[in-house]
């Protein structure tokens, strides 16, 4: 006997898309910075209200060391420092890139080049130990900078102030402005190979902007960052950053180079830095609140420890989850996740045969349906991308100072692989009778193997596929163990447990879609379009049961919404 209705089958469809819509919301919330204080915040706290007009008076031009252009708004930092009772200097010298370094780097040999740093230190209530607070002063010839990286000096400045506003703190404050930077790091060594301060830091915050947007993100650590994370979890209410953030390109490198512990803190949507638009009016308050937040909560947790000394723990895997923290765990465990995830996927394929819900044929077709769309889907966003960055001028020189809506971009190629996959469900569906069982289980196969393969080879970024494949094998086995052959709608407790998974997946792989796409240069964005192929991949089952009504309402609806978000992207 049937246990199912049309009607009932609607409201479990309206139910899993209203959820599943709600996720995403919450999950693209997640990517958001927060939003900025006024300058009538209290005196102890960050204000990107206050911090930005350090931008405004710094930001009016070129700023390259050795210029009158750069020495105007050097001496503004020096004075604004001196207003706060301490004693900026400025080391003036000559200095090259080391041999080594540039070997390292991968860099051919270049000239010495004059240098123009600010240092100056607010001390500790109780060791001379320090943190470095570091920031390059210094543009490009292309543009004034005030993103690149005018924020993150404002930054630096306006934690200064709140520092002195606030309680004393145990470790020494330093606060570097380099300059330059952008001709490869020069203000950061000159620093360290000789300035003497250098031999009481014993971490390092470093600050820069590669593009005029985004979220304060985590780019990169010193090796060995197991205590740091720790640390910074326990520090930060506005964490964010992953394992798999890789290298950042800043000072951060020249004090990595030397062996130094530290974090170095970015952001990078929207990426028309070094040109003409990096100006103060393109400076995105909310993205400065956040850099802000995280380099005060830093500094004064870090400033305030017992011991500056880092252990040098083995790296743990890491990721924020929605604005609530931050869940970290040693590498040994990245193994035995994924050999948890396999196992449950493995468990789940037993249980579907034992109950006769599976054949191989149908698995088959379902891994080979979702493979297909899994590389269809980023080529017809390429062949989109080819066809506007072709006939729309303003695609055509994105980079040159003309900006873009990236975030209607994002929708339609998300909208697009939304459609494509959807279409081809229907397709096998209708063609072979596919069951949603088969079809969930050859798409879960793909998953349990990129699983396998990152704990392996990518092991920094294997937490989103295990942890996915832990929550939907999970509850696609207790689908299998409680249903039967007659059964066509999931019961209560089998939808349940398909929304739980589903809000996993999306948590964790949404955010890191729409991250890839919006750091990615135009034309790069072919691992976010597979980023939301793979989700889509993820939530089978959940489209089964959003479709089941009418396999052709979802397919139809997307390929609308696409061609609408087509029509409004030819209007930039």
């Amino acid at each position: 006997m049937k246990v199912s209705s049309p009607r009932l089958s609607a409201i479990q469809a309206i139910v899993v898309l209203v959820v599943v819509c709600a996720a995403l919301v919450v999950a693209t919330d997640q990517t958001l910075p927060p939003d900025a204080l006024s300058s009538t915040a209290p005196a102890s706290e960050f204000s990107a209200g206050r911090a930005v007009e350090h931008i405004e008076a710094i930001a009016r031009d070129v700023r390259i060391p050795g210029t009158s252009e750069y020495a105007e708004p050097r001496d503004y930092v020096v004075d604004e420092l001196s207003a706060l009772g301490l004693r900026p200097e400025i080391q003036a010298t000559t200095t090259g890139i080391p041999a080594e370094m540039q070997a390292s780097f991968g860099w051919s040999e270049g000239p010495a080049i004059d240098v123009e740093n600010v240092i100056a230190r607010m001390d500790g209530t109780g060791s001379r130990d320090a943190v470095l607070l570091v920031a390059h002063l210094d543009t490009t010839p292309y543009g004034p900078g005030a993103t690149d990286n005018g924020a993150g000096v404002s930054v630096l400045l306006e934690t200064a102030r709140a520092l002195h506003e606030g309680s004393p703190v145990r470790n020494s404050v330093i606060f570097l402005f380099t300059g330059p930077e952008e001709t490869g790091y020069h203000g950061a060594v000159a620093f360290i190979r000789e300035h003497l301060w250098v031999e009481d830091v014993k971490l390092v915050i470093n600050l820069d902007s590669g593009g005029l947007s985004g979220p304060s993100e985590l780019t990169a650590t010193s090796p060995d960052n197991g205590w740091l994370i720790s640390e910074a979890a326990k520090a930060e209410s506005h964490f964010y950053g992953t394992s798999d953030s890789g290298e950042g390109f800043s000072d951060f490198r020249a004090f990595q180079f030397y062996g130094f512990s530290g974090f170095a803190l970015d952001y990078s949507w929207d990426r028309r830095i070094h040109t003409p638009l990096d100006n103060i009016g393109n400076v995105n308050l909310s993205s400065l609140q956040h850099h802000g937040y995280r380099a005060l909560d830093l500094t004064r947790h870090f400033a305030d420890l017992d011991s500056l000394d880092d252990p040098r723990s083995s790296d743990p895997r890491y990721f924020n989850v929605l604005r609530v923290g931050v869940i970290h765990y040693s590498a040994a465990w990245v193994i035995p996740i994924a050999a948890l995830a396999v196992l449950l996927y493995a468990g789940s394929v037993a249980v579907g045969f034992r109950r006769g819900l599976l054949t191989p044929t149908g698995i088959g077709l379902g891994g080979a349906v979702f493979s297909l769309a899994l590389v269809a889907s980023p080529l017809l966003a390429l062949a989109l991308w080819a066809f506007l960055s072709n006939v729309v001028g303003a695609y055509q020189e994105t980079f040159a100072g003309h900006a873009v809506n990236e975030y209607g971009l994002f929708a339609l190629f998300a909208t697009t692989t939304l459609a494509l996959t959807s279409t081809l469900y229907a397709l096998i569906h209708k063609l072979r009778q596919v069951s949603a069982a088969d079809l969930t289980i050859g798409a879960f196969g793909l998953l349990a193997l990129a699983t396998a393969v990152f704990a392996v080879l990518m092991p920094d970024a294997s937490y989103a596929s295990a942890w996915t494949g832990i929550a939907g094998f999970s509850a696609v086995g207790f689908w299998f163990a409680t249903s039967n052959e007659d059964q066509e709608s999931p019961a209560i407790a089998q939808l349940l447990a398909l929304m739980l998974a589903a809000l996993v997946a999306i948590i964790l792989i949404w955010p890191a879609a729409l991250a890839t796409f919006m750091a990615a240069e135009a034309g790069g964005w072919f691992l976010a379009i597979i980023l939301v192929g793979t989700l889509l991949g993820t939530l089978v089952p959940q489209v089964q049961v959003i479709t089941r009504p009418n396999k052709w309402v979802l397919p139809g609806a997307a390929w609308v919404a696409s061609l609408a978000l087509f029509v409004v992207a030819l209007f930039p």
